[in-house]
C-alpha cells in the first residue's frame, strides 16, 4: 500500500512548491512539494478504506507522507480512546510547525469531547519537547477559546519556555483571545505574568489582525512592553 502512495506523490510533485515549503521548514530535508488540496484527496481515499494499514506501513519517507497521516487521524469514523490511543505515538514524531498545525486543525473530533481532550493534553503542557508543547497550545486556539476561556489564560499565564515554535504558539494563542474577547483579555494582561516574548508577540499578532477594530489596535499599541 504505501508504495502505491509514495508513487502518487511523487506524480503530484510540484519543484516550485517544494523550495516554498522548504524555506518555510528549517532542518526539514524531505518535502516533495505536494500541495495541500492534492494530499487532502488522498487522505480522504486512505481514511475511507485501510487506514490502519497505511498507519502500520507508514515509514514517513516524505514529510507528505506524516502530513497524511496528521490528517487522517482527524477524518477516520472512530471514537476519541481510538484517536488518543493513536495520537500518542504519532506526537512524538512531529518535528516541525506544519504537521503539528495540521494535525491540530484536523482533530474534529475534539470538539464533542472537551472533557476527554482536556485530559489528554495536560501533560503536554509540562513537555520539555518543542513540538509537544506546541501541540498543547494549537489544540487550545483551535478548540478552547470560545468554550474555555478561563482554562486558555491559565495555559497561557503558566508559559515557561523559550523555544521558538512553542512560545510562537502560545503568543498565537494570546493573540486569538484578544480576537475573541478583548476587554477581558486586556484586563488579564495588565494584572497577570504572562512570558515577556509571548506577551510581547501576541499583542503584535493580534494587531496585525483585521478582525479587531483600529481603536482597539491603537489600545495595544500604547502597551508598555
Amino acid at each position: 500500500m504505501i508504495e502505491e502512495i509514495k508513487k502518487e506523490l511523487l506524480k503530484n510533485k510540484d519543484e516550485k512548491y517544494q523550495k516554498f515549503s522548504s524555506s518555510l521548514l528549517p532542518n526539514i530535508e524531505n518535502v516533495l512539494g505536494v500541495r495541500f488540496p492534492i494530499l487532502k484527496k488522498i487522505a480522504k481515499k486512505i481514511a475511507k478504506n485501510d487506514y490502519e494499514l497505511f498507519f502500520s506501513e507508514n515509514d514517513d519517507e516524505f514529510l507528505e507522507l506524516t502530513l497524511l497521516e496528521a490528517m487522517i487521524i482527524g477524518m477516520i469514523k472512530a471514537d476519541f480512546n481510538y484517536i488518543k490511543n493513536h495520537l500518542e505515538k504519532f506526537i512524538k514524531k512531529i518535528n516541525c510547525w506544519s504537521v503539528c498545525d495540521t494535525l491540530c486543525s484536523n482533530l474534529k473530533i475534539i470538539k464533542e469531547n472537551k472533557k476527554a481532550a482536556k485530559d489528554f493534553i495536560e501533560n503536554y503542557f509540562k513537555s520539555k519537547k518543542e513540538y509537544e508543547l506546541r501541540f498543547s497550545y494549537v489544540i487550545l486556539l483551535n478548540y478552547f477559546i470560545e468554550s474555555d476561556f478561563d482554562y486558555v489564560i491559565e495555559k497561557i499565564e503558566l508559559f515557561n519556555d523559550d523555544q521558538y515554535y512553542a512560545k510562537m504558539a502560545a503568543a498565537w494563542c494570546l493573540s486569538y483571545c484578544f480576537m475573541y474577547d478583548f476587554n477581558r483579555t486586556l484586563e488579564i494582561i495588565k494584572n497577570k505574568k504572562i512570558h515577556p516574548w509571548v506577551l510581547k508577540k501576541g499583542i503584535l499578532k493580534a494587531r496585525e489582525s483585521y478582525k479587531l477594530i483600529n481603536e482597539q489596535k491603537e489600545i495595544l499599541k500604547t502597551l508598555a512592553i
